[in-house]
């Protein structure tokens, strides 16, 4: 029922952005709601089903003189930018069988029935009459009220963006601009994730013991590596960026036998032989290097027959850029505001993300599936897979990083495999 006092409906005031002409109708309708709707923007009812359906899954067949749900025929989609979208569904008539579109789109072209006088409105709302499309006003896609970015902007933390190409970025350079900032953070072991969640997951699974030989791939400053050698294990690290300049600068004032080797993990061959290494590891990295592919192959080609081999990554479906959260009420510090959003799980574009330190982090998102396909047929049989989960413990300690986040969601993926090529 329509209730007193004034609130614009949310609909009219995105197509009043791009259009300035567009009228912005009192909202009657989820009022209190995240969208407060005016009656053109609210719902009609289906001629043949009887139930009421959203206006963008509904159309009118002028003809007929019947409107149509998306639930009764079989839709089409038809892609075309228009106001705040980039497609909208072409409905058949369920008598007649003629395509039409959905109300929304209907309204952009002046199809609605509203405008061509079919139907009077119940309520007193303006009726927008469509002006020219060279006088709309210029937007890009998508648009901020467009799907999942009307969403994202309750509590959007991590900005990036999606590559077609790598458009003159690469994991080396991105990552000799971050080393000044992230080095320090690793100094005594490194952030919260790291020394609750991903590391004891990634020792306890490499199961290391004294005098091995562990390749530590894509090493950055030294943090793992550094670890594993005071407990006794002979540690060859090896990394593309000048991160591994902050290791070897500490190597040489703490001198625990680590030999570190500016070096591309795709070409571990040109400097190994083969069946060097009784384990490897490979902590964070996987997910930021560009021909992953590669890496595998060569990690078991200096791998030693039923070595193993280990691998942390950002979870491929709960972290970014897969994976992102909002907070509703926007700003909250309660997790039990903060919601997640799965984005897109199957696009593999390389994507920039920025964490707020005026620096960008490249990213190779990819499925699960992938790695675990490359690990096949490298001859990495997988042993064990963890999904690190805050412990009751780790929820007392750090109730903000952990009560309703990380003890509900995994962020990160740790593999074990092991090298069997044995007939």
């Amino acid at each position: 029922m329509p209730t007193s006092g004034y609130i614009p409906c949310f609909y009219c005031i995105e197509y009043n952005r791009i259009s300035t002409d567009y009228p912005i109708n009192n909202a009657n309708y989820d009022r209190e709601e995240f969208t407060p709707r005016c009656f053109l923007h609210w719902e009609y009812e289906c001629s043949k089903c009887g139930k009421k359906r959203h206006f963008n899954g509904i159309s009118w067949c002028s003809t007929c003189k019947k409107f149509t749900c998306l639930f009764c025929a079989d839709e089409q989609m038809q892609k075309e930018e228009f106001l705040i979208y980039d497609y909208y569904y072409k409905i058949p008539c369920h008598e007649c069988g003629n395509y039409n579109p959905a109300l929304d789109f209907a309204e952009y072209e002046g199809t609605h029935p509203f405008q061509i006088g079919d139907i009077k409105p119940e309520e007193d709302i303006m009726i927008w009459m469509p002006i020219s499309r060279d006088q709309m006003k210029p937007q890009e896609f998508p648009h901020k009220a467009w799907g999942l970015n009307r969403i994202l902007s309750l509590g959007k933390f991590v900005e990036f963006k999606r590559l077609d190409s790598l458009d003159g970025y690469d994991p080396k350079s991105t990552w000799d601009t971050i080393a000044p900032t992230w080095a320090p953070q690793f100094s005594d072991g490194g952030d919260y994730h790291h020394k609750y969640k991903i590391l004891p997951e990634v020792y306890r699974l490499l199961e290391f013991v004294k005098n091995e030989k562990i390749l530590d791939v894509a090493c950055g400053e030294g943090n793992v590596a550094r670890y594993l050698a005071k407990q006794g294990v002979h540690v060859t690290g090896i990394d593309i960026s000048k991160l591994i300049d902050f290791a070897i600068d500490r190597e040489n004032k703490e001198k625990l036998g680590i030999q570190y080797l500016k070096l591309n993990a795709e070409h571990l061959a040109s400097k190994f032989t083969k069946a060097s290494f009784d384990k490897v590891v490979c902590n964070m990295a996987l997910m930021d290097i560009e021909n992953y592919k590669s890496t595998i192959e060569q990690i078991s080609h200096v791998l030693k027959e039923d070595g193993i081999f280990v691998f942390s990554i950002t979870h491929p479906a709960f972290a970014w850029p897969t994976c992102t959260s909002f907070r509703v009420p926007r700003g909250s510090q309660r997790n039990e505001d903060k919601l997640r959003l799965i984005l897109n799980y199957f696009d593999e574009r390389p994507t920039l993300m920025d964490y707020g330190h005026d620096t960008l982090s490249l990213q190779f998102p990819r499925p699960i599936s992938s790695y675990l396909n490359e690990l096949v047929k490298n001859n990495l049989v997988l042993l064990e897979m963890s999904e690190p989960k805050a412990s009751e413990e780790l929820v007392k300690k750090f109730p903000r990083n952990a009560y309703k986040d990380d003890d509900i969601f995994p962020d990160f993926l740790i593999v074990k495999t092991i090298k069997r090529t044995k007939s």
